[in-house]
């Protein structure tokens, strides 16, 4: 017979006590409702603040049934017999407040441990993982002082700044590993794209920084100019989509004349979206870094029946970098971005004619055309022996850094080919990423980041925009709970002594 102590029948006691008051609460809040003349908004409000109270109370009453984490004075572990010593107070801010849970601590070796924290699966931080999840959530979509006001507002929890922002430092830091356990996992099964082509693309943006960092951004400046005060974020981005044919006709009418493109399309015409996307931006990780995380992630797909395509705009450096991570496949075709093409055609024309006539918008659909159709050098040789009778020497300059652009990037310029594969030749998706991942959150009002800061709200939001944050935050929680439960010997965890209220 099984012999308990005075603490046993005082904690008993105190579980009674607090199952009452629940049931208690919960009657006298029905009561108010049934007899309240309120309107249907105050009582709205009211029970939203009642639930929240009533959650405290709950979440409370479920601690307290672990019996202040007694497990009893021996825990077998992987370093050996734990001991059980005092108890010891923590922290733990919930959705509905923070409370205080008093449990003992074990000691082995050099080691102690909170059994109670780990049988759990109590956050290393006070903050729980539902709290994080929410904040997290909400600071990668609004500056860190809305946050905190609408949590005040509508929760009633009081969080500062820098709590909110240790919350999400603390929620990215398991990204590396997420991903990579998702590429380990794809290995193992056979992954069929939804679209036949696997794209890449990359493009920088600028992120505002904090003084600190800003002065550590070395550049050129010219006269006149002012220090950077932003430092570049590499934005990268993976994804499948289907090839589409089309004509150097049909695609220079669109981008030059785009009014009557749009009323010459069906209105049942299907879009061809892009899919499977995933999304990287980061201003701590070097160019190098970003685009082998792409490629990581694309190692399992087969290019043997369709190559990789990769689409970028003019930056030189760019290239380079990518040739050298994405040397393994050979069986890869890049793609020179055409808006950034149309863009100097446009810089040809105005040197032509004046700008925003009906002239130089022809001209750029002519010449635009004739590159289409592949006739890059034809179109160069045309630009060289305008040169030669040009007198204006600005013209002359601005048609030579035309000229030099082309023939730098003629390599990939083989949009005859491109169009009539099917093969995407714009940089829309990385360029909407730009837009949707940095600039809507890192470029608000008065924002300047530090770089970790910076980079932890990068990671959250690449995660969100790439549709894995569901997936992401069970990876975080589980991973938590194995490392945890590694520290016992064996799979069979011991049971605190709870007592029955």
């Amino acid at each position: 017979m099984k012999i308990i102590s005075q603490a046993e029948i005082i904690q008993a006691s105190k579980l009674e006590e607090a199952v009452i008051n629940c049931k208690n609460r919960f009657s006298d809040i029905t009561d108010e409702i049934l007899s309240t003349k309120a309107s249907a908004n105050e009582v709205e409000k009211s029970i939203f603040k009642y639930l929240m109270e009533l959650g405290y109370m709950l979440l409370s009453l479920y601690f307290m049934k672990f019996a202040n984490g007694n497990y009893g004075k021996i825990v077998k572990t992987v370093d050996g017999d734990a001991v059980r010593g005092d108890k010891s107070e923590r922290a733990y801010y919930s959705i509905f407040g923070k409370i205080i849970i008093n449990r003992y601590l074990y000691h082995v070796k050099e080691k102690t441990l909170a059994i109670l924290d780990i049988m759990l699966n109590l956050p290393q931080r006070r903050y729980s993982y539902f709290l994080s999840e929410i904040v997290s959530t909400l600071s990668v979509n609004r500056a860190y002082g809305n946050v905190i006001e609408f949590l005040k507002r509508y929760f009633f929890i009081k969080l500062s700044v820098s709590a909110a922002e240790t919350i999400v430092d603390g929620s990215s830091k398991e990204y590396e590993e997420y991903y990579s356990s998702r590429i380990e996992t794809e290995k193992l099964e056979i992954v069929t794209p939804e679209g036949e082509l696997t794209v890449v693309s990359f493009d920088g943006k600028g992120v505002p920084v904090i003084k600190k960092e800003a002065a550590k951004i070395v550049a050129k400046l010219g006269k006149g100019e002012k220090k950077q005060k932003k430092k570049e974020a590499l934005v990268g981005v993976k994804y499948n989509i289907d090839p589409n044919i089309r004509s150097a006709e049909e695609v220079a009418k669109n981008l030059v004349y785009p009014e009557e493109k749009k009323s010459e399309d069906c209105e049942h015409k299907v879009k061809n979206i892009a899919k499977n996307k995933r999304y990287i931006a980061s201003i701590e990780k070097s160019k190098k870094q970003v685009m082998a995380e792409i490629h990581d992630s694309i190692k399992k797909d087969d290019f043997t029946n369709h190559p990789l395509i990769c689409i970028m705009d003019g930056a030189l450096i760019l290239w380079k970098i990518l040739q050298e991570v994405f040397s393994d496949i050979t069986n890869k075709v890049l793609i020179l971005d055409i808006i950034h093409l149309v863009e100097y055609l446009w810089k040809v024309s105005n040197t032509k004619y004046k700008e925003g006539s009906e002239k130089g918008k022809q001209y750029v659909y002519e010449k635009l055309k004739i590159i289409l159709e592949g006739k890059i050098s034809e179109y160069i040789n045309e630009l060289k022996d305008e040169l030669i009778n040009m007198e204006s020497k600005k013209k002359k300059e601005n048609i030579q850094k035309v000229i030099k652009y082309l023939e730098n990037h003629k390599e990939y310029m083989k949009y005859d080919q491109y169009l009539a594969n099917g093969y995407p030749i714009g940089t829309g998706v990385v360029e909407s990423a730009c837009g949707h991942v940095v600039k809507d959150r890192m470029e608000i009002t008065g924002a300047r980041w530090g770089i970790m800061g910076g980079e932890s709200v990068l990671k959250l939001r690449s995660i969100s925009r790439s549709g894995d944050w569901e997936g992401y935050w069970t990876f975080l929680i589980q991973k938590a709970n194995d490392d945890k439960k590694a520290v016992f010997a064996s799979d069979d965890y011991c049971e605190p002594l709870r007592i029955a209220a």
